[in-house]
């Protein structure tokens, strides 16, 4: 009987090696993969942000030293499909109009401003706490690709292509503020954060949607 025995329980054994081997590996793929995407994300960031040079320059007056290319990633997220029936108000005699981002198949628009500035009637010009990233599409709904509290804020948005949206702004953490950029996936409900080293605690908020929105008077 120890014979039989001693092959059953080899059996089992090489059964549980091969087990465990084959999750390692599928493990390693998950990471492989999930890798492979992160580098494509990064080479698709360091060729669209020469996209938005006054972004870029705005941070070296800050710090002659800040160099575009630093930008590295942080983290994926994925955000939740928010959308309601809305039709796009933003017509041709509003300030923000020429800020929309048409979508490069013509589905609908992008708008980074509105929801952060308010343009009385009649008063000053005044910031909303928070931002959002709005797509108003030609279906006639209108969805949250992205939001922050008042810790951050968008100023410049561009269509890498019809499934990515690049949104560059900043983001105040312990250390002070940072340049943030998110690389929004429209088709998958997901975006890549990417963080800078470049931090300072000398920062106005809306120093640069005050200079991007020059037909509004501040």
């Amino acid at each position: 009987m120890g014979k039989p025995i001693r092959i059953v329980s080899f059996i089992l054994f090489q059964l549980i090696f091969l087990a465990c081997t084959s999750e390692r590996k599928s493990e390693e793929d998950v990471w492989d993969g999930e890798l492979d995407k992160f580098n494509e994300m990064s080479m698709l960031l360091e060729t669209n942000i020469q996209r938005i040079p006054e972004w870029v320059a705005y941070w070296k007056e800050m710090e002659p030293a800040f160099r575009s290319e630093s930008f590295v990633v942080e983290r994926k997220e994925g955000y939740e499909e928010l959308e309601w029936p809305e039709e796009n108000p933003i017509g041709r005699e509003s300030p923000f109009f020429p800020y929309l981002l048409p979508h490069p198949d013509g589905i609908g628009q992008v708008d980074i401003y509105s929801y952060k500035v308010f343009v009385p009637a009649q008063g000053r010009t005044g910031f909303q706490p928070d931002s959002e990233v709005i797509f108003f599409k030609e279906n006639g709904l209108r969805e949250r690709l992205l939001f922050v509290g008042p810790s951050g804020g968008f100023d410049e948005a561009i269509w890498v292509n019809a499934q990515l949206l690049l949104v560059a702004g900043y983001f105040e953490e312990e250390q002070g503020f940072t340049p943030k950029i998110w690389l929004i996936d429209i088709e998958n409900q997901s975006y890549t954060i990417f963080k800078h080293p470049f931090y300072t605690t000398n920062f106005d908020r809306h120093g640069y949607l005050k200079r991007k929105l020059s037909n509004i008077d501040f």
